[in-house]
């Protein structure tokens, strides 16, 4: 076992000093330009450059601290590490050494402190413009990136006749024209850029050389310092992925950490886990559930100082109830929802988020009983009122009850009987034709497709019942209705939701009798506005015609208007005071007039006739 051991301890110090070789490599580079490039051993302006956002961030840290103040945060450049990125950029686009420029800049700035001439306001990180012969001139600059590549720019004038990449922003760069070119190595500035004879050399040995003590590998980014959870030693020597990738990067490698090591559960030093940090305390589960990211943050911004650890599990057994901002306590129980749900306790485990989460996402949508407080069949069984408003939105129920049914006093178990059947559809109430427990109990196969779905049923009648004519309440039947009404057979005819909806609109207020009657009342006999009674009776043409009874049953408009198409062409008696045989056989001018136009008989009766005397039967 000591061996193992042994053998372990060896193979972490390898890794450890290939990590520390590694990193060392990553901040050298730039202090030892290629002999081609040397004149003098005078430092080339132009060039590549190794020189990484974390190199120049931890060098500035040394010995500064950033600008946070009001007006600075407000910038384009809120942070270090994009000020820093700005330098990189900018130099790559015109070939020019990042160190130098960065150097010259904390120089000219006194590390951005802008005890000069030149106001931190002016963004002007090299002075551009401040002339000896006016204290009061400089330039001024509409964002960090843009003083920044001015400065650039400036420098790119002095040590190349090249032209610009970017679009020129530096005010200053038309007076080179005539000495473009003119100081290819940082030491030529002397004398040059400003009036000191080794403001060159200056940059060069009392601020390059310091950058180059400093690697590239920072705890810092995005303006937050993370090294309280983050060690870029022990993130490279634990993770090979990141070795192979990130490991002359040191800002890509906490960029990595920040944006998906934290997500994918890395740890990142000896004594931080987020896993650790989040099972220890529930009130932080409830706030975060799987937002790695917010545990990090609450650690460094609160969890240190309250003295909570992220490293030793404490024993906590508490479950969570909140998820998102949402408080679930009234609806929901960790045990209760596992001990009555075992595929969700075989799915999740102990994953208390996790469950809650699948309870929100799934369960509630489910129906499932989560508490032993809250049964949802009930909720909805015992409030009508509700079923009228979320009918099948099962989740509403739950959220109502969270919301201000627990507050009102409703009761959230004990009801196994459906309460008050709705009477609803959207806005349209149906209360006045419809009763939920009659329509079930005197239609018995609505019952057998639907059970105790009222909202179902309610639907059924909506859809289809009443087309049918089927009577859902027992003061109205809509046969009764219609018989009763001669003025709505003659609007509606035989379209039987009409009927429903004119007696909930109007007729219930106007008092109209609803119940059933199979004798049609005042039966049509109205053509134009002729009064037809002399010569048609519904009921006697009814009793003495069994086809027309036969086709057209109590339908007392069809059956007239038969008799108008039909019954007189054919010659047919429809009352007691009237039969053509007998008018025309006593009246043979008749005859003569209309001869087999048996409707001109009845007719004639009608205008002329009765008015006259004439025998008719």
């Amino acid at each position: 076992m000591r061996t193992i051991l042994n053998s372990i301890s060896r193979t972490k110090k390898v890794v450890a000093v290939v990590v520390a070789i590694m990193m060392l490599g990553s901040f050298v580079a730039f202090m030892i330009p290629s002999k081609d490039s040397i004149a003098e051993d005078k430092y080339p302006i132009m060039g590549p450059s190794n020189v990484s956002v974390g190199q120049l961030m931890n060098y500035y840290n040394s010995v500064a601290s950033y600008p946070v103040y009001y007006a600075w945060a407000r910038t384009d450049a809120p942070t270090l590490d994009s000020f820093c990125q700005m330098y990189i950029d900018e130099c790559n686009a015109e070939g020019v050494r990042v160190e130098v420029a960065f150097c010259q800049a904390m120089n000219e700035t006194n590390y951005l402190k802008f005890t000069g001439r030149v106001p931190i306001e002016a963004k002007n990180f090299a002075g551009i413009g401040a002339v000896d012969s006016d204290p009061g001139a400089w330039a001024t600059f509409g964002s960090v990136r843009e003083g920044i590549r001015a400065q650039v720019q400036h420098l790119k004038g002095y040590a190349s006749t090249d032209n610009l990449n970017n679009p020129c922003v530096d005010p200053r760069f038309q007076y080179l024209a005539n000495i473009r070119g003119c100081a290819p190595y940082l030491e030529d500035l002397s004398g040059k850029w400003a009036s000191s004879s080794t403001y060159g050399n200056d940059i060069r040995y009392n601020f390059m050389a310091k950058l180059g003590t400093f690697n590239g590998f920072t705890t810092m980014y995005q303006g937050v310092e993370y090294n309280m959870v983050y060690d870029p030693n022990y993130y490279l020597s634990h993770y090979g992925d990141l070795r192979a990738a990130y490991a002359n990067d040191g800002y890509a490698l906490i960029a990595h950490f920040v944006n998906y090591g934290i997500n994918e559960g890395r740890q990142a030093n000896e004594w931080f886990n987020v896993n650790v940090y989040k099972n220890n305390y529930v009130d932080l589960r409830n706030e975060y559930g799987y937002n790695a990211g917010a545990y990090i943050r609450h650690f460094l911004n609160w969890g240190c100082a309250e003295g909570r650890q992220g490293w030793i599990p404490n024993g906590s057994t508490d479950k969570v109830w909140k998820f998102g901002g949402v408080d679930y306590s009234s609806v929901y129980n960790y045990d209760y929802y596992v001990s009555h749900n075992p595929d969700v306790k075989a799915a999740y485990g102990n994953d208390d988020v996790g469950t809650l989460v699948h309870f929100i996402l799934c369960g509630m949508n489910e129906g499932r009983q989560a508490s032993a407080n809250f049964d949802v069949n009930s909720y909805k069984n015992e409030y009508s009122d509700l079923r009228n408003v979320y009918r099948r939105n099962t989740r509403a129920y739950y959220e109502h009850y969270m919301n201000w049914g627990k507050k009102e006093g409703r009761h959230g178990t004990g009801c196994s009987t459906l309460m008050g059947g709705v009477t609803t559809i959207w806005i349209f109430d149906y209360s006045d034709v419809y009763d939920y427990s009659y329509y079930v109990s005197h239609n018995p196969d609505v019952k057998a497709a639907f059970g105790n779905d009222d909202i179902a049923t309610l639907e059924h009648f909506v859809n289809y019942g009443v087309n049918e004519g089927r009577q859902a309440k027992e003061n109205f039947n809509v046969i009764g209705y219609k018989n009763r009404h001669l003025d709505l057979r003659r609007t509606f005819g035989n379209n039987l939701s009409r009927y429903y909806w004119h007696y909930i609109s109007a007729g219930k207020a106007e008092g109209r009798n609803a119940s059933y009657t199979s004798e049609v009342t005042n039966p049509e006999h109205t053509f134009l506005g002729i009064d037809c009674s002399p010569i048609y009776n519904y009921n006697y043409y009814q009793e003495h015609n069994s086809d027309v009874k036969m086709a057209f049953g109590n339908d007392d408009i069809a059956t007239f208007i038969h008799f108008l198409t039909s019954g007189m062409k054919e010659g047919r008696r429809a009352c007691a005071g009237f039969d053509l045989q007998t008018y025309a056989n006593n009246n043979p001018d008749l005859f003569a007039a209309y001869f087999f136009d048996l409707p001109a008989y009845y007719l004639h009766y009608l205008n002329y006739g009765l008015a006259e005397g004439r025998i008719a039967v």
